[in-house]
């Protein structure tokens, strides 16, 4: 079975022709679960037009982009395969040096949700933000501004009208699920671009510095009570960044249904 991530970029059953053979204009986006009753409404008010509309064009579209979709299963299978490799996670540790397997968990989850953003989000920026669109400049397939973009233009997402919900909703004008999504990934992806790298280094904050002797010394009992109180300082420290990567850790594991584009 081919895998088509990207195949079709635009559907002809979402068109402004399609809305006008069925009759209706089609929402920008619903909640989960109210498209089966949308498509339930348009069946019973217009069955021959919905189905025109949906399923003919759909048809009609898959005949007719045929070879293209053929081509585009091939390369999207060569690419997912043997250059972006997406079957497997991607540490973007150093190669050559041996890493626990914490940390492999750790810095293999969150590299991935950086590609998230900047690779998958960033392209859907380039085709899919029609208005004010940017001429975004990618390195590798990666653009950093365009998936900020898309990042920031799915958090300001509020029900409206486009979403089927008329004014007297209590929920127009809130945030969609998506957009309170959307702000929990960005404000893990900050995290892990911005406020992780620049934590302060705990031997230094614990005023302390790399010194075997002082760590034998420890061992053996041997230290002053400055010293101990600066080691146990250093512990508490480390103890806290600890605390700190698994909470962040546990909500990227808790949003990862909401991670697909």
């Amino acid at each position: 079975m081919w895998f088509r991530p990207r195949s079709r970029i635009h559907h002809w059953n979402c068109s402004r022709f399609a809305d006008f053979v069925r009759g209706e204009k089609k929402p920008f986006a619903l909640e989960w679960g109210k498209w089966d009753e949308w498509k339930k409404e348009q069946r019973n008010k217009r069955p021959i037009r919905f189905w025109l509309a949906e399923k003919g064009l759909a048809k009609l579209q898959g005949f007719v982009m045929f070879p293209i979709d053929i081509y585009r299963d091939v390369s999207y299978y060569v690419d997912n395969r043997y250059i972006t490799k997406a079957h497997y996670l991607k540490t973007g540790l150093k190669p050559g040096h041996y890493y626990e397997l914490d940390y492999r968990i750790l810095h293999g989850l969150f590299n991935e949700l950086v590609d998230f953003v900047e690779i998958e989000y960033a392209h859907l920026a380039k085709w899919s933000l029609k208005k004010g669109a940017k001429n975004y400049k990618f390195k590798r397939g990666r653009s950093i501004e365009a998936g900020l973009d898309y990042l920031n233009w799915a958090c300001s997402l509020k029900y409206n009208k486009e979403w089927g919900i008329v004014k007297k909703d209590p929920k127009y004008g809130k945030p969609t699920s998506q957009a309170l999504n959307a702000q929990k990934i960005g404000k893990l992806y900050m995290w892990w671009k911005e406020v992780r790298p620049n934590r302060p280094e705990p031997m230094t904050v614990a005023g302390l510095s790399w010194d075997q002797n002082k760590e034998d010394n420890l061992l053996d009992g041997k230290v002053t009570r400055k010293e101990l109180s600066n080691f146990k300082k250093l512990e508490k420290i480390e103890a806290d960044y600890e605390k700190e990567d698994t909470k962040m850790l546990i909500e990227l594991i808790k949003i990862r249904g909401h991670l697909w584009t």
